[in-house]
């Protein structure tokens, strides 16, 4: 794990957490805790723009951010970074997501995004050092050979 607890946003009804990073040899999860104060706040129907939208930020300029309800793909292979979503799951209290992103940040800052409008969240920033990704993934293993699943 390269990094917890870094907290996006709070409101009196949401609070948005970077809950955990880890690293692998060509990219990392990260993922993204919204724990709602109240029991029920979390199933509210809204139309896309009011959703929570996640995104992330290299020390070099590229970013990606999600779209949508539910996490959806973002950024391409051309402009060299892809935010995936990996999971999401969660309950009338508490959200649960993931991503995957590739490839491994550059050294420098890593900033995580977020914003949701629906809560009253505008578009907040917090970063860790995108070195601590890249000390962890040189001590990630490998479980199969390349070419073996």
């Amino acid at each position: 794990m390269a990094a917890s607890a870094l907290l996006l946003a709070r409101t009196d009804a949401v609070a948005v957490i970077v809950a955990a990073v880890w690293a692998f040899r060509d990219g990392f999860t990260f993922w993204v805790r919204a724990p709602f104060r109240q029991a029920g706040a979390g199933l509210d129907e809204r139309p896309d723009e009011q959703a929570l939208h996640i995104g992330v930020q290299f020390a070099d300029g590229r970013k990606a951010a999600n779209a949508g309800r539910l996490p959806g793909p973002a950024g391409s292979v051309p402009d060299g970074l892809i935010l995936k979503p990996y999971g999401f799951g969660g309950g009338p209290q508490d959200w649960n997501l993931s991503y995957w992103v590739w490839p491994l940040p550059p050294a420098g800052p890593l900033t995580f995004v977020c914003e949701w409008p629906a809560y009253g969240i505008p578009e907040t920033r917090a970063a860790i050092d995108g070195q601590l990704i890249l000390d962890a993934a040189r001590h990630s293993i490998q479980i199969w050979p390349d070419g073996q699943g």
